[in-house]
This record gives structure tokens, sequence and C-alpha cells, in this order.
């Protein structure tokens, strides 16, 4: 797995893969423009923010043949969750730039969504019935870049921005409103860019913490880059991005515990224990798009190493998807 220092490209302009590419970055691409692959196209946005108190997010997804936005809002000391969703036929009035960390937009009469940037922040607006979303992601020079190949006409690019400083704030309710306020939260934003196969499967998981030494954010994947020689696998520690090279296993102890750890690696080692606390189960069955996606939420223990530095985790409020998609 080859690390890129040029300027990428996911494509030719006849959608065929940019072999060059395949591998990952520090850097996003210069060029993610899909120009080809008409309804086979996959394009989204995916934002966070997580800390012990709770946990909002919310995406902006095209598939050429249907849109999708979604908010999800757990409020962890409350147990309270909100979940909103929104399906848009042929993606009408939806805008995702091409180009990552760029514009996105959609409005109707019952919701207001835009994202634009602004030097280097992402300034964030979203209004939808009782949520009031105002907030910056601040961004960072280095991210996890990865183009993932399946075949010549199909691939994804994933660039995963963690852990980001934000400001602003989450307000929830009409009575009685609750602000969130962002500062002390983590921040993540997950920009893929693809041409997909019919079906597929992935485990994501995403965390980070912290403290007056250490700011660190994880990025853990699985299955759906199975066999590809690629993985989306990274660690961020104080700013300096460290790609971890093993593959991950995620393990299913019972219905409360995950085991994940990496095949064997002499030079890294990933050894973590994921404890389930909520799983919010969303299915959908459509005709032109099923899936079943299990949003959970827990904490992690354990520890990674990585570049002769071991980070422990002890508790950390973590982010973790286990999904199937036929779309």
């Amino acid at each position: 797995m080859k690390e890129l220092k040029n300027k990428n490209f996911i494509c030719t302009k006849e959608g065929i893969l940019n072999k060059e590419s395949i591998g990952w970055s520090r850097k996003i691409f210069s060029n993610c423009d899909i120009d080809s692959g008409y309804f086979r196209k996959k394009i989204w946005n995916h934002y966070m923010w997580m800390n012990d108190k709770y946990i909002c997010a919310f995406a902006i997804v095209k598939l050429d043949y249907v849109g999708l936005i979604f908010i999800d809002f757990y409020d962890l000391e409350e147990k309270r969750e909100i979940h909103k969703n929104i399906t848009i036929p042929l993606c009408n009035g939806m805008i995702i730039h091409n180009s990552v960390g760029s514009y996105a937009h959609y409005q109707n009469k019952d919701m207001y969504f835009n994202i634009i940037r602004v030097n280097e922040k992402l300034h964030v607006m979203i209004k939808w019935h009782e949520i009031d979303i105002d907030a910056n992601f601040i961004l960072q020079k280095e991210s996890l870049n990865v183009l993932v190949p399946w075949s010549d006409k199909k691939y994804h690019y994933t660039s995963k921005q963690l852990p980001l400083k934000s400001k602003g704030y989450v307000c929830i309710g009409q009575d009685e409103n609750e602000t969130f306020n962002l500062e002390d939260s983590i921040g993540f934003i997950d920009y893929g860019r693809g041409i997909w196969e019919r079906e597929k499967s992935w485990y994501w998981l995403t965390c980070g913490f912290k403290n007056e030494d250490l700011k660190v954010g994880l990025n853990l994947g699985g299955k759906w880059t199975d066999n590809t020689g690629v993985n989306e696998n990274g660690i961020k520690i104080n700013g300096i991005l460290y790609k971890i090279y093993s593959d991950v296993n995620f393990e299913k102890i019972d219905e409360n515990k995950w085991s994940i750890k990496n095949n064997q690696n002499k030079e890294e080692q990933i050894d973590l224990i994921f404890k389930v606390e909520s799983i919010n189960d969303k299915k959908n069955n459509k005709i032109l798009v099923k899936s079943s996606l299990k949003q959970h939420i827990g904490r992690i223990n354990g520890e990674v190493k990585v570049n002769d530095e071991t980070i422990e985790f002890n508790d950390v409020i973590c982010w973790f998807e286990d999904h199937y998609a036929k779309w």
C-alpha cells in the first residue's frame, strides 16, 4: 500500500480508475470529479460531533437516482434520541460539490441544509423542525485519504478528516430549547466519492479524545476493502497522521461487546474492546435501495501501537457502523 505524494485524481473523464492513485495520502485528492457511471455513483458528506454528553451525526448523500439526508442526535446523559431523514427522488434540488471540503446544499419547506467553506473553516447551518445547528469545523492540513479499487470501473475514494476542533452550537427543542456547545466536542468528517458494486458491506469505527498532552483521532474499517490491497485504517496524534497498514478484524463477542484486532504486524498493534451502549437499527427496503445499518454507540478500551508509540484508550466514546447495502 503506497503513500501518494503528488496531486491525485480518482478517474479519467471516461470513468476509468486512475491506477496511479491507488493507495493513501495525507492530503485530499486534487480532483474528485466522476463524470460517468450514471445511476451507479455514490457521493456523500458525513459529519459528526462527539463528546461524553452527546453525539450529533448528519449526512447528505447522492446516489444519482435518489438522495438522502439524515440527522441522528444522541443525548447520552438523558438517554434521548432524535432521528430525522428525508428521501429526495432523483436528487432534485440537492447540491454536493465534487471537491472535498466544499459546498453542500438542500432546502424545502420543512428544512434548510447549507454547508459552505470560508478559508479553513466549514460553516454549517441546519434548520429542521426542532433542530437548529450553527457551527464551524476547523479544518487541518493532514487527513486520511484512500482510493480503493474493486475493478477498472468500480472504486471508491474516502477522505477522513479527524479530529477537528469546532465552534458553535446544536440547539434541540422548541418549547424549552436545549443548547449543546460544540467547543467541548471532537469533530469528524467522512467524504465519499465512488462508483460502487451493487452490493457491499462494511464496518466503520471512529473515535477520538483530547487531554493536556494528546489530541487523538482513530479511524478503522473493514469488509468493504477486503482483498483490495488498501484499507482505511489510521490514527492521528497531535496533528500528525500515522497510517495503519494492517487490516483489522472486527469480531462480535456477544450482543454488547466487540473485539477489534489487527492482523499480524510486529510494528503495529491494535487491541481494542468496544462495549455497546445503544444501537440504532435502520432498515430500508425500497425497490432500488435496500440496506441494513446498525449505528452502535459505545466506549472503547485498549491500545493502539504505531510508529513506536502506544496510545491508550480508556472508556473513549465511540461510533461504530455495521452496514449492508444493496444500492
